[in-house]
């Protein structure tokens, strides 16, 4: 870096000049700009075409190493599955974190909100920067699916809390259920658990008794008639 001959010196140490030249060579081509145009080419608001200096706004913080973090108001963030009944709270939880109980059972004293209260397994657990709550609204209308609850036939697996599987109950003679639509071989072989329709068995009996034939009936082993 040149400066010119005039310089300011604070305690033995010149300061920057206006007309201080920042000098650059590439190849055999130099480049030089002032103190002043390097200063105000840095502190030129960045656009969405061009690079330049930028400042925090709304929700938007800076560290002292310029680290730029974004609080997004009314953000969500899942965390996975969490036992609040033998785990601490997450010291390290943030606003919109939520987790899924994984079992039911009293909270323990660390869940702020939530502490000492009885949670199902399936719960969800919001943080709201203070407090948890379990089983918040999420939905933007102020509902969310927070749980399916089912009824015979039905029936729920909830060993995995995130992924709960629904299935349905065969039918039997006692109890509603599922059926499957009959074969032609189901009606031959008697198959278990296989329903008959009104086209299965019309099939079954025009093979049985095609239409316009008669079974013959030999009368000659009938009692005679008083």
């Amino acid at each position: 870096m040149a400066t010119t001959i005039e310089s300011r010196t604070t305690a033995g140490r010149s300061l920057p000049q206006a007309s201080d030249l920042l000098l650059v060579q590439r190849g055999s081509t130099p480049y030089r700009a002032t103190a002043d145009e390097v200063k105000a080419f840095m502190l030129t608001p960045a656009t969405a075409a061009a690079i330049g200096a930028i400042k925090p706004g709304t929700n938007l913080s800076v560290d002292a190493d310029g680290t730029l973090h974004a609080a997004i108001s009314g953000a969500l963030t899942y965390r996975g599955a969490i036992d609040p009944t033998t785990t601490e709270a997450p010291a390290e939880a943030a606003v919109g974190d939520v987790y899924l109980a994984s079992s039911s059972g009293i909270a323990l004293a660390s869940w702020s909100g939530i502490a000492e209260a009885e949670i199902a397994q399936g719960d969800l657990l919001l943080f709201d920067g203070e407090d948890w709550s379990a089983n918040a609204a999420l939905g933007p209308d102020g509902a969310g699916v927070i749980r399916i609850q089912v009824a015979a036939p039905l029936s729920i697996d909830e060993s995995d809390p995130a992924q709960p599987l629904l299935s349905v109950e065969p039918a039997t003679t006692a109890a509603v259920g599922v059926v499957r639509l009959a074969a032609a071989e189901d009606l031959t072989a008697g198959t278990e658990g296989a329903a008959v329709d009104a086209a299965a068995l019309k099939e079954a009996m025009a093979t049985a008794q095609p239409l316009g034939d008669y079974m013959p009936l030999d009368i000659s082993s009938l009692p005679a008639l008083p």
